[in-house]
Formats: structure tokens, C-alpha cells, sequence
């Protein structure tokens, strides 16, 4: 594909996220620039809008910082290269679709056999500290608003997490900063995807979506190759009006 127009191609993305983002099947693109890296809806999306990727993903990875030290592999952490200060200045599009693993550590429970090691509270939406759900939100898009002014900085809305609270979160912080999401929990613009956590949506509809989304229901309720090809279309048209 060339520009022809595409107010995507050759642009750069910084990729916020954690195992939903990096994928884990273990499947390849087999032809292209992204030819050999995951099979996952940012080098999809990459892939055939010729953008530049800054992969600020990994499996695993939490918004916020747990204050007692004991894990570090968190987007607020400033000892690590995956520090948010360290997306590039150059960068055209900013996407954070986190929340999965600051929920598994709210209680300290693995849920997708990542590092449960230190507690994340919640906290409240006027919170000012990374050592809380709401403070990481709060203190890093202060800091890309005025250090990123003209990036385009959109919020992904994490499915997968372990209660609605953490959904109602990313969109209460959205709506603060007047930030554009996209729901991935389902909404009037967005299909339901794996482990939505919208109550509107019945639990049979809920279950219907694993059995087609999931890598290995239900030992690996992660999405699955289709779901990756199936959502890097939509998060390819809210990146297009961003």
C-alpha cells in the first residue's frame, strides 16, 4: 500500500499495552515489513499501513507501579526503557490499552499466570501517584499532554480485566482528559471482544465470544490469531480519527 491518501501510512505509533497487545500463540506474519514479529493487531495494523511500531508492550505489563518495589514491569516504572517518558518525540500516535494485569494485582492473584508480586490499588480518580490505577492514568496524560502536545493519544479500554470497576475507570479518565476510546468490552461502535466485562452484555453471549476468541478455552482465555486479525480493523479506523 502507498499514501494514496492514507493519513496513516509511514506514520509512527507508540503500542501501550501488555499481553492482549504483544499476542501468545506463538504465530508469525510471513510476509511484508513485519515479516518473522507477532502475529498481533499492531504489526497487522503496521503491516498494512506501512507505520513505524514502538513496541511499548509486553506480557505482563502493568500502567501503574506497585510502591513496595517488588515488580517492575510497569509503563510508570523510570528505571525501565518502557518508561512512557521514553516515547519518542517524533511519535504521531499514542495508544495505552492497560488495566488486565493492575487488576490481577489489586489482590495479588495472577489470573493470566503473570507476576502478581505487589499491590495496585484502584484509588481514586483525583489521585496524583503511580502507586494507583487512577494516579498512573492521571500523572502520565498530564506529562504526554504537555511533552507530546501534537501526538495523536488515544485510549484502548482493556477487556480481560477482573471487574467492570477498571473498565468505568479507563472511560472516567478518558472523558477527564478529553480523550477518544474505543470500548473494548462492546459498545454501540465497537464489537463485545474476549472476557468483555460490559453487565449489558448477557453471559451467554459472553461465553459464545471465548469459544471463538479464545487461544484454548478455557485454559488460555487470551485472544486467538482470528481475534487479533478481527480487532486490528476497528483499532485501525479509531486510529484513522484520533
Amino acid at each position: 500500500m502507498d499514501y494514496n491518501g492514507n493519513i496513516l501510512y509511514g506514520k509512527k505509533w507508540a503500542v501501550c499495552g501488555d499481553s492482549f497487545t504483544a499476542g501468545v500463540t506463538g504465530t508469525v506474519i510471513k510476509e511484508g515489513i513485519y515479516k518473522g514479529y507477532s502475529y498481533a493487531y499492531p504489526y497487522l495494523i503496521g503491516e498494512r499501513n506501512h507505520m513505524e511500531i514502538y513496541p511499548f508492550f509486553m506480557g505482563g505489563r502493568t500502567l501503574a507501579l506497585p510502591e513496595d518495589g517488588t515488580f517492575h514491569n510497569s509503563l510508570s516504572d523510570p528505571e525501565q526503557e518502557w518508561y512512557y517518558r521514553n516515547i519518542p518525540d517524533d511519535t504521531d500516535y499514542i495508544t495505552i490499552y492497560l488495566g488486565i494485569n493492575d487488576s490481577h494485582h489489586e489482590h495479588g492473584k495472577g489470573g493470566d499466570g503473570e507476576d502478581p508480586r505487589g499491590i495496585i490499588p484502584l484509588g481514586e480518580i483525583t489521585d496524583e501517584t503511580v502507586h494507583t490505577y487512577y494516579g498512573a492514568w492521571n500523572l502520565m496524560l498530564t506529562w504526554l499532554i504537555e511533552h507530546r502536545p501534537f501526538a495523536h493519544i488515544g485510549i484502548i479500554v482493556s477487556n480481560g480485566c477482573d471487574r467492570e470497576a477498571y473498565r468505568n475507570a479507563q472511560i472516567e479518565i478518558a472523558e477527564k482528559y478529553g480523550i477518544p476510546y474505543i470500548d473494548m468490552n462492546g459498545d454501540r461502535f465497537t464489537p463485545a471482544m474476549i472476557r468483555s466485562q460490559n453487565p449489558a452484555i448477557p453471559e451467554s453471549v459472553k461465553h459464545m465470544i471465548k469459544l471463538k476468541q479464545a487461544v484454548d478455552y478455557p485454559a488460555n482465555t487470551h485472544p486467538n490469531d482470528a481475534a487479533h486479525e478481527f480487532e486490528s480493523y476497528f483499532i485501525e479506523n479509531f486510529l484513522r480519527r484520533i
